[in-house]
């Protein structure tokens, strides 16, 4: 990384800016800015500061120690050192390659703000960030914190700072809402048993359990080894075989029962299914267990 400057433990650049008390004003201020190529021997701290400050890793590993909690984060994760919080961290001695990039900011808006994202005292970090971009962006941070240093003016890279916080915000409520929401194959597989001779489609199952179809469909299959439209065959398939071998209900009866529109519809799904006809499958009396 060029333009860094060496120092005993790290290659870095340190950026500063002072606000105006107009920029104070607004809520959220940038402070501190900067990136560094961690030596062997790294380590920030034990100590605290005055501000919040937002690290993103770019490579390597880092042990992250605060609140009496020891994390080891790598390429990709996130972590924030809090106002007035003491921590650690430093080169996991195994793996010592470690790039960082960081942002410092401080106001009352600052704390809501990064909670809103996801981040909090009681969790400073976030994993595997499923933002592809996110290394563009605090490469965009430093660049436009370098501009106002020179030319003055933060609003612009304030509304970048709620530009990314928005962004880890939809990431954390979306991981929140995943991990709410484990119980809804579960549910779906219930609402299946129970209504699927009804003529339900998969869009009404999705519908049920308030999850778009294609993400619906991508993670029941995933999860069960069995895509949500060969689950309603397979229940539709069974009962039917049931019904021929245990009643005397005939073919279009069936077929009515297990919300096909039509005969002709039931046989063609039944003939693919068991290779056979519902009457040559009556025939002889074959269950599929």
């Amino acid at each position: 990384m060029r333009g860094l400057k060496e120092y005993p433990s790290e290659n870095a650049e340190f950026l500063y800016y002072t606000p105006s008390e107009l920029e104070r004003a607004i809520g959220i201020w940038p402070l501190h800015a900067g990136r560094m190529i961690a030596k062997p021997n790294y380590i920030s701290g034990p100590r605290q500061i005055r501000y919040y400050n937002l690290h993103y890793i770019l490579d390597g590993q880092v042990v992250y120690a605060v609140n009496g909690e020891q994390v080891t984060l790598k390429k990709g994760d996130l972590f924030c050192l809090f106002p007035d919080t003491p921590f650690t961290y430093k080169v996991k001695e195994r793996n010592p390659k470690l790039r960082m990039t960081w942002i410092g900011f401080n106001g009352e808006g600052a704390g809501p703000l990064l909670q809103y994202a996801g981040i909090t005292e009681e969790k400073p970090y976030c994993r595997e960030i499923p933002l592809p971009d996110l290394p563009g962006t605090f490469r965009e941070l430093l660049h436009e914190f370098r501009r106002l240093r020179v030319c003055g003016g933060s609003l612009q890279f304030v509304s970048m700072i709620c530009a990314l916080l928005a962004q880890l915000a939809a990431v954390s409520k979306q991981e929140v809402h995943e991990t709410n929401k484990l119980t809804w194959i579960q549910d779906s597989e219930t609402f299946m048993n129970v209504h699927y001779a009804e003529g339900i489609t998969v869009q009404d199952v999705a519908d049920y359990v308030g999850l778009h179809r294609t993400h619906f469909s991508s993670v029941f299959s995933k999860k069960l080894g069995i895509s949500p439209i060969q689950y309603l065959q397979r229940l539709r398939m069974r009962s039917g075989a049931k019904l021929l071998a245990d009643t005397d209900l005939s073919v279009t009866e069936i077929a009515l029962s297990l919300g096909y529109p039509d005969l002709y519809s039931f046989t063609r799904a039944f003939r693919k299914y068991y290779g056979a006809s519902p009457t040559e499958f009556r025939n002889t009396k074959y269950i599929d267990e």
